[in-house]
């Protein structure tokens, strides 16, 4: 996982020296279910006169109808009046097989073009993405060295992209729209002899299947951290891989629950789910599976790197974790065989693969009990930290250990109460706020970590919540001198809130928290399953200062979520300006 380090403001998608790679293996149940949400947010587009120069529409199948694109040629001229006609028609075909299950097929169209009193108009192409069915590409041709912008939104244009500047063959790639939705866009440049512009329209397909519209049940405008959503989408309970389940899926959700961007990894159903799953510097980072190797795409979806196989060069199996370090490489957690121990060891690849450059492991910190046996250490993430030289091991059933990276040489130990008995060497303040068992700890420059803490694990899911374990988000203020560890906040903790956080939260297997840059805290609380009583999957923002719930994002039953990471600025889509 992408990270950074936290103070007062935080903006994901910008690089720092932090990198986590987070997850854990093995399913579970949840259910909620699906409904349409409000619309985003709008402002006004700018009023021109047009010409329809073309029309260009496209079937499917298996992943619902293609895009249908209609391009007309504008013109603008600083306030002059302007005209345009219509000329020229050309006839053609193409098939893109679409990863999310569509086939666009058959496309034709004619072009057009128009001239006007100190300003031309342009003739737009919009080809959908042969990726996904929620963007497309937007092609136009300015006889002269120009910028690249693309307005688009439903009804009126809302959202804007910006491409690439003094070019004359302008190409952008439109993400952030909502299925089966017709969007106007509009291209625009302007270039030493004054603007240019077309417009056109495009609707988007209908999602694969596995890709669920969520149910918001909480939105409060005023108090919750503006931004998209991305996390891994599971679905299937995970017992049969051949009956039930889905390739692994990221997934970015708006504001009120539609999906916006996705991206499939293979076609093969993964029993698992603890997949993570991480913005980048390009576009996301996913993990590992049973099925598939870690992969980055860019915002198109298009393969930026992946491991040759699925061991990533070695002689032992991957973990479901994988993360993207400040220096360019990657970072891989491998399942290691110890005798009859699992003992994880965290690896750094450069992007050509081979050999890993540099590995650090538990068994590097801790000595094993004698008694350790089978997956006695449970590791589900690393932070990286390059410019100080240390790194942050997270095991389920261990703790957090803080290691010099490139040596080796633990510093500390914060031990979990669930299987690090007789281990670790720092102190809880107050004594009984130690954790049971932890998921994607975050380190701030204030000195605070916060993480998820499952609450302890008993086996049995299928009877909602255990009455004995407890589910919360902490943080903890830590002293390396004085080597304490203070509770400073937790959630659902004491506060006033609905009894259901407190009697029913209990998530087993996955989970994250993350601080958000308006100080909220953003907590991932994954489920799955076909069970009844199981609660849905739920991605929690609350206030830090009251504990209150001001946005809740709910998937259907049976889809599960390991973490969730919210984009703020979005990715290379802005309002209107």
């Amino acid at each position: 996982m992408l990270t950074e380090r936290h103070s007062s403001s935080i903006t994901l998608l910008v690089f720092h020296t932090l990198v986590t790679i987070s997850g854990c293996s093995s399913s579970d149940a949840g259910g909620a279910s699906t409904a349409d949400a409000a619309g985003t947010p709008t402002s006004g587009g700018d009023s021109t006169s047009s010409n329809v120069a073309s029309t260009t529409t496209g079937s499917a199948t298996s992943g619902g109808p293609a895009g249908t694109t209609t391009t007309t040629a504008t013109g603008t001229s600083g306030g002059m009046g302007v005209t345009g006609s219509g000329g020229g028609t050309s006839t053609g075909n193409a098939a893109n097989t679409s990863q999310g299950g569509a086939t666009n097929s058959e496309t034709s169209g004619e072009s057009g073009s128009g001239t006007t009193a100190g300003g031309r108009a342009v003739d737009v192409t919009i080809e959908p993405n042969p990726n996904s069915v929620l963007s497309a590409y937007v092609s136009w041709t300015t006889p002269e060295p120009a910028s690249s912008l693309v307005q688009f939104g439903s009804g009126e244009l809302t959202w804007e992209i910006e491409g690439a500047a003094d070019v004359t063959e302008h190409r952008v790639l439109v993400i952030g729209m909502r299925a089966d939705t017709e969007y106007q866009m509009r291209a625009l440049s302007t270039g030493a002899s004054g603007s240019f512009q077309g417009d056109g329209t495009f609707t988007t397909g209908t999602l694969p299947s596995q890709i669920p519209v969520a149910t918001i049940s909480v939105h409060d405008v005023d108090k919750a951290q503006p931004g998209w959503t991305l996390m891994n989408v599971q679905k299937g309970d995970g017992t049969n891989r051949a009956l039930s389940g889905a390739p692994p899926a990221a997934v970015i959700y708006d504001e009120a629950g539609h999906p916006v961007w996705y991206w499939i990894n293979g076609t093969q159903n993964e029993r698992g789910g603890a997949i993570s799953v991480d913005p980048t510097d390009v576009g996301v980072l996913m993990g590992p599976s049973e099925t598939t190797a870690p992969k980055e795409v860019d915002w198109a979806g298009n393969e930026v790197w992946a491991c040759a196989d699925l061991r990533c060069g070695g002689t032992s199996g991957l973990s479901h974790h994988s993360g993207k370090l400040s220096n360019g490489n990657y970072i891989v957690m491998r399942d290691a065989m110890n005798g009859s121990r699992i003992s994880q060891i965290f690896e750094e690849h450069t992007a050509a693969g081979g050999q890993p450059v540099h590995s650090i492991g538990v068994e590097d910190a801790v000595t094993p009990p004698g008694s350790a046996s089978g997956d006695w250490a449970h590791g589900n993430s690393i932070t990286v930290d390059l410019e100080n030289d240390v790194a942050y091991m997270s095991f389920r059933w261990l703790g957090l250990i803080k290691m010099q990276y490139s040596t080796q040489t633990m510093l500390w130990h914060l031990p979990a109460s669930y299987g690090a008995q007789g281990m670790g060497d720092m102190t809880f303040v107050p004594a009984d706020s130690q954790f049971s068992d932890i998921h994607d700890p975050e380190i701030h420059d204030d000195g605070t970590i916060l993480f998820f803490d499952n609450g302890g694990y008993t086996g049995v899911i299928e009877d909602g919540n255990p009455s004995n374990l407890q589910t919360r988000a902490v943080e903890y203020a830590i002293d390396e001198a004085a080597k304490t560890a203070t509770l400073v906040w937790e959630w659902p903790g004491n506060f006033e809130t609905d009894p259901w956080y407190k009697e029913q939260l209990y998530v087993p297997f996955w989970g994250d928290a993350d601080r958000l840059a308006n100080g909220n805290v953003l907590i991932a609380a994954g489920r799955r399953g076909t069970v009844e009583i199981t609660p849905e999957s739920r991605v929690i923002e609350v206030t830090k200062d009251t504990g209150e719930v001001v946005w809740e994002l709910r998937l259907p039953k049976d889809h599960g979520v390991y973490r969730a990471e919210r984009l703020y600025p979005l990715p290379l889509v802005r309002p209107v300006q």
